[in-house]
């Protein structure tokens, strides 16, 4: 339904238009701006493309009933009046609104809001001071009342005018700022809408021998800008359609001409001229498909061939490296890029790159993703973003197991890596402070054992220091210990252990309140975790923050452990450079699958641990 209307509206613009008869001078414009943008927005609202331009375009619809409305106005006065007035909405948001929204359909930023809604309130008074104002001509809807506003119709076409180069100031700030594709796109749209906003506002400031040239020539110029970054640079998608219109454009052409060739060759109503073109269809339209492929998407085949192929090399291809290589050859193979990069994983910590062609930079970046799950990106130097995003979902599915499989060995190697490291530092230990400990024990324990019929007081006093050397033996056996696990979580559990921190934190000075819930049958990591986390937040409350108050939360689902921890410090610092601790926090909740969170409130800050019990639960 929504494409049905929306290109209804374009056919009754173009019936507008035929009824309207002729072209006049004050009605060349409107018709052109109908006969244009109508399409586009019906394109765009029938594709769900482009947000706001395509209503907007739409609206151009009014030009057409401009144009119409002046032809018949002599048979009834409020078609007169339709003609005064209802040319200048489409003219003047097109040169103002749709200059801020083209392409995405949306402002460019909250700074310009007030620039929007300015030019909306313009676009209205002006409008309803042609409608009512009274003039020269016959009025038959005009206010009185509103006859001392007339001058301002001159202030309001200087504000529109100065509305409109503020909307153009910012166009032409987005193309400097946006680079590749984008940018050679508003290139075309910046050049046709300082042309459509010049030739606008030519006829109240030039005089018309310049004015009229210059606005035939503008009011061309933004339609034809946007419909080169659609043909050239495949905005809005285009590339699908156009590519319909080319390849059975130049078959019915190839057609024609084959009937032409064969129709003098006698026989019974041209027979062999309607066989000829009947065998001929099929490969003419395979051979034209792929030509109009190769004009519009470059490479050296159809599209959908490509995609197929991909597919099957796809389904026979075991290895996650090589599921990488075949989307970045099947790019490659159907892209006239230069340069190509798939890359698998995050941009700072990659799983897998691979390259195709040499340095370039890449102008396009398409991501990839599967069941809204982030994979990595596709960047070219140049290409059609639709037939990268097609290949992109039909790679998706195997992407994500290429993804899964290696992160999961690279976890493998960090988790075999962190045991071979811890292994080792136990080692040290043990070697540098336990193995020298021992070892003077057991010669003072020979010594004593020389001296104990000799000289007693000497082997008294040797054993004295067997005493406190195994005093020191077990200080750096706990000291091991403690570097494994937490000693008060191993003697108390997960609740009095964060209990006990904070009371040593209370005993200084620090209200800190704790909420406890079952921690009955948690495993060990999500414990460790746990605590860990709850030390650390309070710690740098108190450090960092100059907290006085700390509330500790503990919440238990079917599914997650939850640790909140709240201060009324100062909160978090604009720009946060985590430290040692953070980065501790963040480490070891991530280890266990989980999301760590920081909320600067209004005092303080609020630490969010959400740690999945999995099935240790």
């Amino acid at each position: 339904m929504r494409a049905g209307l929306a290109w209804s509206v374009f056919g009754l613009a173009c019936v507008l238009a035929v009824a309207g008869g002729p072209f006049t001078r004050t009605t060349t414009q409107d018709v052109a701006i109908a006969l244009s943008f109508c399409p586009l927005g019906a394109y765009l609202v029938a594709r769900r493309l482009g947000g706001a331009v395509g209503p907007l375009c739409l609206v151009a619809v009014l030009g057409a009933v401009a144009h119409a409305a002046e032809r018949y106005s002599a048979y009834a006065d409020w078609i007169g009046w339709l003609a005064r007035w209802v040319w200048a909405p489409p003219l003047l948001a097109i040169g103002t609104v749709l200059l801020l929204l083209v392409p995405e359909g949306r402002l460019p930023g909250r700074r310009w809001r007030p620039v929007a809604a300015v030019a909306v309130t313009g676009i209205a008074a002006f409008t309803v001071l042609l409608a009512f104002v009274p003039g020269p001509e016959r009025n038959p809807y005009a206010v009185e009342a509103l006859r001392p506003v007339v001058w301002a119709l001159p202030i309001a076409i200087g504000v529109l005018a100065l509305i409109t180069l503020s909307c153009m100031a910012g166009l032409v700030a987005r193309t400097v700022r946006a680079g590749g594709q984008r940018r050679l796109q508003l290139l075309w749209i910046c050049s046709g809408g300082a042309a459509f906003a010049l030739g606008s506002f030519s006829e109240s400031v030039l005089p018309e021998a310049v004015a009229v040239p210059l606005t035939t020539v503008g009011t061309f110029a933004l339609p034809a800008g946007i419909a080169m970054a659609m043909l050239r640079h495949d905005l809005y998608e285009t590339g699908p359609l156009l590519r319909g219109f080319l390849t059975y454009g130049l078959l019915a052409l190839a057609l024609s001409g084959v009937f032409a060739a064969l129709a003098p060759i006698p026989g019974d109503e041209n027979v062999v001229a309607a066989a000829a073109v009947a065998a001929a269809v099929e490969p003419l339209r395979r051979g034209l498909g792929r030509t109009t492929g190769r004009i519009l998407y470059g490479g050296h085949g159809d599209p959908r061939e490509v995609v197929a192929r991909l597919a099957e090399r796809l389904a026979t291809t075991p290895a996650p490296e090589e599921i990488v290589a075949a989307l970045a050859d099947a790019v490659t193979d159907v892209t006239r890029t230069p340069y190509v990069r798939v890359l698998l994983g995050p941009e700072e910590a990659p799983l897998k790159i691979v390259e195709r062609g040499g340095p370039h930079r890449a102008a396009l970046t398409v991501p990839l993703t599967f069941q809204g799950e982030a994979l990595g990106s596709i960047d070219v130097a140049e290409g059609s973003p639709w037939m990268l995003r097609r290949l992109a979902l039909q790679a998706g599915a195997a992407l994500a197991a290429a993804h899964r499989q290696m992160a999961l060995q690279q976890s493998r190697v960090l988790l075999v890596t962190a045991r071979e490291e811890e292994r080792r530092r136990i080692s040290r230990d043990l070697h540098d402070e336990l193995g020298p400990v021992l070892a003077g024990i057991g010669f003072s324990v020979d010594a004593a054992g020389n001296a104990l019929r000799d000289d007693p007081d000497r082997a008294r006093s040797l054993l004295t220091d067997v005493r406190a050397q195994v005093g020191e033996a077990g200080t750096s056996v706990r000291r091991l210990v403690r570097g494994l696990r937490p000693p008060e979580l191993a003697q108390l559990g997960l609740g009095p252990a964060i209990e006990h921190a904070s009371a040593t934190l209370h005993a200084s000075g620090v209200a800190v309140e704790v909420g406890l819930c079952d921690t009955s049958g948690l495993g060990a990591a999500v414990e460790t975790a746990a605590y860990l986390v709850a030390r650390e937040a309070l710690t740098n409350a108190i450090r960092h923050a100059s907290a006085r108050r700390c509330t500790v939360r503990l919440s238990r689902s079917e599914t997650a452990l939850t640790v909140t921890v709240a201060d009324d410090g100062t909160g978090l610092p604009a720009r946060v450079a985590p430290g040692v601790g953070l980065t501790s926090m963040r480490e070891r909740v991530a280890e266990l699958g989980g999301t760590l969170a920081f909320a600067s409130g209004d005092p303080g800050t609020t630490v969010i641990a959400s740690i999945p019990l999995g099935e240790e639960r």
